[in-house]
């Protein structure tokens, strides 16, 4: 049996690296590109219009982390839901993505700049599902080995899925999520106090809607049938 769930777990982390590494470098990527389309070419300027992974993310603070998840995995088994571990892995996988300079100052309209500039992290994040999406549909035409494109269709379906709740999570309007960005641009300058009290208990907030039972289940089961509505319309799209 641990035998087994080791294995699982080595087989998950092959496949969340790479996944990993793609949505977070085409994140920085595409943010960086809508930034540079409203008129800041502040993150341009410092090289992060970059499809290189080494540009975007701390590779050494990735590996790092998912050997904490097999860590974990390993020593409390089924106890920990494997769901629950890939919410760790996103809350703490972000820590090592580096984060993308703006200068609001540059933007030609700057309300209409800082918002697509938020947004930009999410829809980076569903661009880059709906491309895999294209790649799989492609890749169901060539011809290779069973082991070959069995192991590549996991990889892009992993890349599919993890772009796919990065989108979700980003849109969430509570600071430090992007949907929270969104609202300091939205709110009138008079009621920016609100989004200042929600920063400063934005931790607490978070560690409650997801891990606190009764109220993470009925969150995280809404967000499961959300991801899965989302990758069934893309894949419908692609068909």
């Amino acid at each position: 049996m641990m035998t087994n769930n080791i294995h699982f777990l080595l087989t998950q982390v092959a496949l969340l690296f790479p996944a990993f590494l793609a949505v977070f470098t085409f994140r920085g990527f595409f943010q960086t590109l809508v930034a540079y389309a409203m008129g800041d070419d502040t993150a341009k300027y410092y090289g992060f219009l970059s499809l290189n992974p080494v540009v975007h993310v701390d590779i050494m603070g990735i590996t790092t982390t998912l050997a904490f998840f097999l860590i974990l995995g390993v020593i409390f088994g089924e106890m920990i839901p494997t769901g629950m571990l890939i919410l760790f892995l996103i809350a703490f996988g972000v820590r090592w993505a580096h984060r993308i300079p703006v200068d609001e100052n540059n933007f030609t309209y700057h309300k209409l700049g800082g918002i697509l500039t938020a947004l930009s992290g999410s829809l980076g994040s569903f661009v880059l599902a709906f491309l895999f999406c294209l790649t799989l549909k492609a890749f169901s035409f060539i011809n290779l080995p069973k082991y070959a494109f069995v192991s590549l269709i996991q990889m892009f379906d992993a890349i599919i899925n993890m772009a796919i709740w990065f989108g979700i999570l980003d849109l969430i309007p509570l600071p430090p999520f992007d949907g929270g960005k969104v609202l300091r641009y939205l709110l009138p300058y008079s009621k920016q106090y609100i989004l200042d009290s929600l920063e400063a208990y934005s931790l607490y907030i978070i560690l409650i809607i997801f891990f606190l039972p009764g109220i993470s289940d009925v969150i995280l089961n809404n967000l499961y049938v959300l991801h899965m509505y989302i990758k069934s319309l893309m894949f419908m799209v692609v068909a």
